[in-house]
């Protein structure tokens, strides 16, 4: 399985012989300057969305090379590059997003990690792939990652059981999709990040999706509270006279952004007016002079798009924009490159950046190399899909590196 935005690699061989082709291209066109890139480069890159490989981690089918990186989490603490896991939700701050024969790739500053809700699990429906949390619908897919402290997936979840969401919000069927989901530390609390739906300032409640939340006397009460604004909530479980979630704080939910001229944001339409006006993921987008690959009349919010363009004052201005569907994500799967840290030749698997990796498909292809060179301290770049359990990876491709 190829990268959607990735041509086939090369054997090792020519791997090095075709990148002094393409660099020397490049300088030919540029001199000592160097460039290319998404847009026009130069002010520095972002990217936003949820990570769907290793190595260098990969967001929105760019690679970032992370090995100097700064690591946050939602509350700003420093964090290690070994907490990041597929499928988690990020916003990425690089250099400049250049392109070559080999993809999109830019060297990171700064990432940082969000879930989207923290919680108690209320009801399981396994069949119908959701589950319920602090009142809200969340469902689950094939692209859905499930932690491997998760063993039973969503069927093993129960209700009461501390779980992390990482997610999208689906504005149309006002619920969240979720791309990763773990086991919550006690000490995160009850959270919750999405857009206002309603704004009741008599009665002191809002909504979101589906579900109302008082927030009288609640820390940090923005004044100009409406709906349609992202709000990132601290709750309280109350009990009496009904159990009932309570806000308790607001925090940011939407960190302003510096101006970059290379941007790839991924993600669900939040609202939309026109292709002048929406937002994805809770930015605002100008689509006015971007080119629509496949069309733009399906625009809608709860649409999935990939968007790349450029930041001015907090404002996307789109160059392009795609929609894709769940079968593209699906598709695309996942890419793991680093080093196995353990083999299991009874099971059939191997470990890659802490992610097992199955070698039981059919249609499982090994580049230099075959399955008997699976050992240790081999290095390897593996293409697969998530297995049934959600857990793991089914490999589509394994390439051994010299």
């Amino acid at each position: 399985m190829k990268h959607p935005l990735q041509p086939e690699r090369f054997p090792s061989g020519l791997r090095a012989a075709a990148l002094c082709v393409v660099l020397a291209a490049a300088a030919a066109v540029s001199g000592c300057g160097g460039g290319g890139g998404v847009g026009s480069g130069g002010t520095g890159g972002y990217a936003s969305g949820p990570i769907t490989g290793f190595g260098s981690i990969i967001v929105g089918g760019v690679r970032f090379d992370d090995s100097v990186a700064e690591v946050q989490d939602l509350d700003g603490a420093r964090r290690s590059r070994d907490d990041l896991r597929l499928g988690m939700t990020v916003e990425v701050e690089s250099s400049a997003i250049s392109t070559d024969a080999f993809g999109a790739s830019a060297s990171v500053s700064r990432i940082r990690f969000e879930s989207e809700l923290v919680g108690l699990v209320g009801a399981v429906d396994a069949a119908g792939g959701s589950l319920t949390l602090l009142g809200q619908r969340v469902t689950v897919d094939a692209s859905t990652v499930f932690d491997d402290r998760l063993p039973g997936g969503l069927g093993g979840l129960v209700p009461g059981q501390p779980v992390e969401v990482y997610a999208e919000f689906d504005a149309a069927a006002q619920r969240y999709r979720a791309t990763r989901v773990e086991p919550a530390a006690p000490a995160l609390g009850l959270r919750l990040r999405g857009p206002l739906a309603q704004v009741d300032a008599g009665a002191q409640t809002l909504r979101i999706g589906t579900t109302s939340y008082p927030y009288a006397g609640a820390v940090g009460l923005p004044a100009d509270l409406a709906a349609g604004q992202f709000v990132r909530l601290r709750l309280a479980l109350d009990t009496m006279p009904m159990p009932r979630w309570r806000v308790q704080s607001f925090g940011t939910a939407l960190r302003p952004l510096a101006d970059a001229d290379d941007v790839k944001l991924e993600g669900l339409i939040s609202a939309f007016t026109s292709i002048a006006s929406f937002s994805v993921n809770g930015r605002p987008v100008d689509g006015s002079a971007a080119s629509f690959p496949g069309g733009s009349a399906a625009l809608a919010a709860g649409v999935r798009v990939e968007v790349e363009g450029s930041l001015r004052s907090g404002e996307l201005r789109a160059r392009r924009v795609v929609i894709k569907s769940d079968e593209e994500v699906r598709e695309r799967g996942f890419e793991l490159n680093g080093m196995i840290t353990a083999v299991n030749l009874g099971q059939g698997s191997f470990v890659v950046r802490g992610v097992t990796v199955g070698t039981g498909r059919s249609d499982l292809r090994f580049d230099d190399g075959t399955a008997a060179d699976l050992a240790v301290g081999r290095r390897v770049e593996v293409q697969g899909v998530l297995s049934a359990d959600r857990r793991s990876l089914d490999a589509t491709r394994i390439r051994f590196q010299r």
